[in-house]
């Protein structure tokens, strides 16, 4: 089969004007390039000429720094070691013609092997290291113009040597690299010195670089201290030489060393990591400037294949619409290449959570069987535990406009909210279209312009940054329609030295996906992860619904409830003629589906609001409750919608459920019709 056709862009949104970025591969040949508008599906600019050939996909974290090669010197650090049984390099260390490995054999062994172009000496430690326990490594050699020797010790067991003669000697400057690819665990304290330690037992108590540095004095020429700044894109040499090592694929960082709980002197390193593909640039292509905001996509084409590369236009200086629509493209990172393999581990036959059929497009597929486009925050890594990382420097298939998820066979993320763009347009709605990076960063003034912001179908992940702009907008009298569930859920953090990735630790929420007890806070931000509702910022208080229950049997619609029929909010439901609403939609068959959120005075509902419709008694046993709704019971399982209004003429409008937005997709359905109420309603001057 031919290479597929994918890419990426250097950014996910952009001004008209602003220059993006294209990194393709595909079969080896000629193809198009062009813009489309994704909402109306025309084109906008003519279909160019580029060269295609395929790139490969380098994945795997580790560390790499240039260092000088001593002929007598020491290489030491701790490990722990996620997976074992097969050889896996730890460190490298060489110059031209010399190159020192300290790796782990398939018998678990600590193995230490000098090559040079003159001859090979390899020596075995004695003792297996333990999966997951720390371990101290130290390799030790001493090259002199007639024999050159090698010492490897291993914790507190004997240290081993081996010795030969007429070996070339080390010169001049070299590389270090930790992990090398293939090492699957964790490395804390790494160091290169030009004395030799030849027994771990004097480092075996010494947990910090402070104490090491000390302890070695002026042998080191570099010990790497990754608690100086967890998450940077350089790991700090503490010695004062200036070595500082590189971050390659984003290892995850902040975490426990050897030592106490407290010391964040660990990396975690995967073959599996991913944070830049750094694919050679395909072509440059510009957004016209008299582009209005919109969703355009990059389309690339060959003679048998087609792929769209979506790009959020957003408008660039004054001359606003009245109406925000926010792309939760956080949740699309978090989301991005999510592999229905990972799911099933979780679910099992999915008999608890659905009677719908499982099949798999052809991308769902792919996702399954190439894991080196690198991985979803759904995904398990493959030596086990959660990923706390996704970047969108790769090719993200399942951002794309035709995706259908494999658990409903309907849109879902990206490709559902672009059916909200489409009804809008359609409906003549004037609109502007931001994403969640431009929340974050042009926080509450990028938002006060506007009359209406409105909310895709599942804003699961929002930074503190973004939930503190909304919540300033509603206060300040904006009018705020949610129109999904699970919505502001996740803390996530962006690193300004990692602009186009999140990060997600996810605390101890009772899953699968909870981190190792201590290592919660994000590197990103300082901020302790997890469940905005564990922070005392639960959604209902600025949304007046929150996660309650998740599945995807048949899904209901709303039944009315009194507060729907007051004057203060039947406007909502002027032309509808039933007491029950979202009995259809493209996604399961109804509006209060997939994951779906209640109202909870005791988790900070507004005094107030109003409780308009809900789905309670309508779910089928495939409903679940929340993890941390389960101790609740039941009646916790229900979408509920509500209206919230507040004293300076702002509002928010909840539907509580991800599938509402794929119900606009019904021809001339009730939750148009009520979807249209409130924003007309919205958009008008006088107080609710």
């Amino acid at each position: 089969m031919e290479p597929r056709l994918m890419g990426y862009a250097d950014r996910w949104s952009a001004v008209p004007g602003q220059q993006l970025t294209l990194y393709a591969a595909g079969p080896p040949g000629a193809g198009t390039v062009d813009l489309v508008d994704l909402i109306d599906e025309a084109g906008r600019t003519p279909a160019e000429p580029i060269s295609l050939a395929p790139q490969p996909l380098k994945t795997g974290s580790h560390l790499e720094a240039s260092v000088p090669v001593p002929a007598r010197g020491s290489v030491a650090l701790w490990i722990r070691p996620h997976r074992l049984g097969t050889r896996q390099v730890v460190a490298e260390l060489g110059t031209p013609g010399w190159r020192l490995l300290l790796a782990l054999d398939e018998e678990n062994r600590a193995e230490a092997s000098l090559e040079t172009t003159s001859g090979l000496l390899t020596c075995h430690g004695h003792t297996a290291v333990e999966r997951r326990s720390w371990s101290l490594l130290v390799v030790a050699w001493e090259a002199t113009p007639s024999t050159t020797t090698v010492r490897l010790a291993v914790g507190r067991a004997p240290g081993v040597s081996a010795r030969a003669a007429g070996l070339a000697l080390p010169h001049g400057t070299g590389e270090v690299r930790l992990g090398a690819g293939s090492f699957v665990g964790r490395i804390a304290l790494p160091m290169l010195t030009s004395g030799l330690i030849t027994t771990c037992a004097p480092l075996l108590d010494l947990t910090t670089g402070a104490e090491l540095v000390k302890h070695l004095g002026e042998d080191v020429l570099a010990l790497w201290d990754a608690s100086i700044d967890p998450g940077a894109c350089l790991v700090t040499d503490i010695s004062g030489n200036g070595h500082h090592a590189r971050a390659v694929n984003r290892p995850l960082a902040g975490l426990i060393g050897p030592g106490s709980g407290t010391d964040r002197t660990a990396v975690q390193l995967s073959p599996e990591d991913l944070d830049d593909a750094r694919w050679k640039e395909t072509c440059a292509l510009t957004i016209p400037e008299e582009t209005t905001s919109t969703v355009l996509g990059v389309r690339l084409r060959t003679r048998s294949q087609s792929c769209v590369i979506p790009v959020i236009v957003r408008p660039a200086g004054p001359g606003r619409a009245p109406v925000a629509v926010v792309l939760p493209t956080f949740t699309y990172l978090a989301y991005a290449n999510h592999r229905q393999l990972s799911e099933a581990e979780y679910f099992g036959d999915y008999s608890r959570v659905t009677d719908h059929g499982i099949t798999l497009s052809p991308t769902d597929a792919y996702l399954n069987d190439h894991r080196e486009l690198g991985l979803s925050l759904y995904d398990q890594r493959q030596e086990g535990g959660p990923v706390y990382y996704s970047s969108g420097r790769r090719p993200v298939l399942n951002f794309a406009p035709g995706y259908r998820w494999w658990m409903t066979g309907a849109p879902r993320h990206f490709s559902a909210d672009l059916l909200l763009l489409r009804w809008l347009r359609s409906e003549e709605f004037a609109f502007d279209v931001l994403t969640d990076e431009d929340v974050h960063e042009g926080g509450a003034d990028l938002l006060a312009g506007y009359r209406v912001v409105m909310t895709g179908s599942h804003p699961e992940y929002i930074s503190a940054p973004e939930r503190a702009a909304v919540s300033a907008y509603v206060s300040g009298g904006g009018r705020l329609m949610y129109l999904g569930g699970n919505g502001f859920y996740w803390v996530t953090g962006v690193d300004p030295r990692h602009p186009h990735a999140i990060e997600v630790r996810r605390g101890h929420a009772g899953d699968w996906w909870d981190n190792e007890p201590g290592e919660d806070v994000l590197t990103s931000t300082g901020e302790p992860g997890g469940l905005w509702r564990h922070r005392g910022l639960a959604p209902q208080e600025l949304l007046g619904v929150g996660f309650a229950a998740q599945g995807w049997g048949p899904a209901p619609g709303y039944t009315r409830l009194p507060d729907s029929y007051r004057d203060n909010a039947s406007w909502i439901f002027a032309g509808v003629e039933t007491d029950t609403v979202g009995r259809c939609g493209l996604a399961l068959g109804g509006a209060a589906g997939d994951e779906i959120d209640r109202a909870a005075p005791e988790l900070g509902t507004p005094p107030g609001t109003l409780l308009l419709a809900t789905s309670a008694g309508g779910h089928s046993h495939h409903y679940q409750p929340a993890t941390e709704e389960a101790a609740l019971g039941a009646h916790t399982v229900r979408a509920d919608m509500t209206l919230r209004r507040l004293g300076n003429g702002g509002a928010v409008f909840a539907a509580g459920s991800i599938n509402w937005v794929a119900s606009l997709a019904c021809c001339d359905g009730d939750i148009r019709r009520v979807t249209r109420n409130v924003l007309s309603r919205f958009l008008l001057s006088p107080p609710l």
